[in-house]
């Protein structure tokens, strides 16, 4: 992956204290300048976190995205998709999941 060289100052200075407005210690604001990320209205599959370096980038992995836009003061210029529905239940593999012991009564064979 190829992680984008800051192309100016941050959007937020890192070292500042702000307790009104705690921002992550991942967050790009606190490393790229503001036209350099993009603000996600929360947490999705189209900005998903890349944990061998600890950040959050677009699916194309080009652009550093930010999932929390109410801490760093601003509106979000990209929302989130719906969650992904959960499976149908209706058209879920029917039977029983799991261990099967041989001296389960269930399946105990009548002795003859």
């Amino acid at each position: 992956m190829q992680i984008p060289e800051p192309a100016g100052p941050p959007y937020i200075d890192p070292d500042r204290e702000d307790p009104s407005r705690p921002v992550c210690g991942i967050c790009p604001a606190t490393r790229y300048p503001r036209a350099q990320f993009l603000v996600y209205n929360r947490p999705s599959w189209e900005c998903p976190f890349h944990p061998e370096n600890g950040h959050r980038y677009t699916h194309d992995e080009t652009v550093p995205a930010c999932v929390h836009p109410d801490k760093i003061g601003l509106e979000p210029d990209r929302i989130a998709p719906p969650p992904k529905a959960p499976p149908d239940q209706a058209k879920a593999p029917a039977g029983r999941r799991g261990w099967s012991f041989p001296w389960s009564a269930s399946r105990r064979r009548p002795s003859s």
